[in-house]
């Protein structure tokens, strides 16, 4: 009898752990799809200067007090990332940003919008991005209408606005790049109007 009843708990025992690691597989799918089904690309607002118009124009010191211009004919495309101290998503965005502008061949710009100038110092200390320009500026945030971090701005060599949005991820900057490259606005309109255009077809 002892030993029908410790077979029926071992039993018990073994569907209670291929139970829980049916949990952890299905836990683990989940956040697969999750990601996967994340949004394609940066998430544009309607505030701010319009894709496709010329950016404002204005030059602003860095932190080691050199003029800057942001907007404006240019070699190379200019990638503004506003980013804070303060900011988690921006920490690791930051890395990925850098990685990018060197692939795309992009000039990379970080901005801020204000608070103690020895934070943002040691902020490029500890992303080494001193090689970067570093503005902080209430001024800059505001001609772009920045509401929330991280968000990025892509001007391209004759200083028209090609893409803009909130990032979150290396996805969502390299659409500000597709965005630049097809013409659209964001692979948000791509999308809209890849659909319409079946439609009609």
């Amino acid at each position: 009898m002892d030993s029908y009843i410790f077979e029926i708990v071992m039993l018990l025992s073994a569907v209670v752990l291929i139970l829980v690691f049916a949990m952890f597989a299905l836990a683990r799918q989940i956040g697969v799809l999750h990601t996967r089904l994340a949004p394609a690309g940066a998430l544009m607002t309607t505030a701010g200067p319009k894709v496709g118009q010329p950016a404002p124009v204005l030059s602003v010191p860095d932190l080691k007090g050199t003029p800057v211009t942001i907007g404006g004919p240019s070699k190379l495309p200019q990638l503004v990332l506003f980013v804070s101290p303060t900011c988690p998503i921006c920490k690791e965005l930051v890395p990925t940003a850098k990685s990018m502008a060197k692939d795309e061949k992009l000039s990379l710009v970080f901005g801020s919008d204000g608070g103690q100038v020895q934070k943002h110092s040691d902020y490029v200390s500890k992303m080494k991005i001193e090689k970067y320009p570093y503005i902080v500026s209430l001024e800059l945030g505001m001609k772009f209408e920045v509401g929330k971090l991280p968000y990025a701005v892509l001007i391209d060599e004759q200083g028209v606005l090609r893409s803009k949005g909130l990032v979150n991820s290396r996805e969502h900057l390299e659409s500000l790049v597709e965005s630049m490259r097809s013409g659209y606005e964001s692979i948000q309109d791509y999308l809209v109007k890849e659909e319409l255009i079946g439609e009609q077809a």
